[in-house]
């Protein structure tokens, strides 16, 4: 069988759950399903597998992950808030992005401790142009990007390409900034492609980057947070 992101049934059924019930008040969940699915899926990590073998058994791990599907609930939820107040502006995009001659792709990437590889919560991650903030493509894709216990260390952005300050070259320019108290500030340059045809489902994944503790700093603050 083709490979596939197994999270994609998770989440999907995690979401069609929440956004059928009457409490949650979405008088039309079938106009919210795919940016509550999209924005949820962006802020977990993939789980691919290959063979049906792999898929009843990573069905039954998740299954008894209840920390996970927390951690899902959660997201979804947050998604529904953030699309209800600002749904008017992403409309506007989607209706124009036919008529955008350029994109960039989304950017995806993963941050870690360098001496455990472990996720830290709370890290402030910025995607930088000439030395100053992003303009994202819409208000829905936050920069800076904190990240959080339920993203375990992946975070993401989709950059808005600006004609007028870009140019016309094939790849743009940009440098990722890592803060946090108990860490030193690191700083990744990197570079993007310019495409033409806008494609949601591709990313443009970023290698993991690690970050160091600051001196004197315990890294035991990693499990001890709550």
């Amino acid at each position: 069988m083709a490979i596939r992101n197994l999270m994609e049934d998770v989440v999907a059924s995690v979401v069609v759950e929440v956004l059928g019930k009457k409490e949650n008040n979405i008088a039309h969940p079938d106009i919210y399903y795919d940016d509550v699915l999209a924005y949820v899926l962006n802020r977990v990590p993939a789980k691919y597998i290959s063979s049906e073998r792999g898929v009843l058994h990573d069905r039954i791990d998740l299954g008894s992950a209840a920390q996970q599907r927390s951690d899902i609930l959660f997201l979804t939820h947050e998604a529904i808030e953030h699309i209800k107040k600002r749904r008017p502006a992403a409309a506007a995009l989607h209706g124009n992005l036919s008529d955008r001659p350029f994109f960039f792709p989304h950017l995806l990437g993963e941050v870690l401790e360098e001496t455990t590889f472990a996720p830290v919560e709370g890290i402030e991650v910025e995607l930088l142009y000439r030395g100053k903030k992003a303009k994202m493509i819409d208000e829905t894709w936050l920069n800076p990007y904190r990240t959080m216990k339920a993203t375990r260390g992946y975070y993401h952005f989709w950059p808005d390409f600006i004609d007028e300050e870009m140019g016309k070259g094939e790849t743009v320019e940009f440098t990722l900034k890592f803060s946090h108290d108990k860490l030193k500030t690191r700083e990744v340059p990197i570079k993007l492609q310019v495409v033409e045809k806008f494609n949601p489902g591709s990313s443009h994944v970023i290698p993991i980057t690690l970050v160091q503790t600051r001196e004197g700093v315990d890294v035991s603050f990693l499990y001890n947070a709550e």
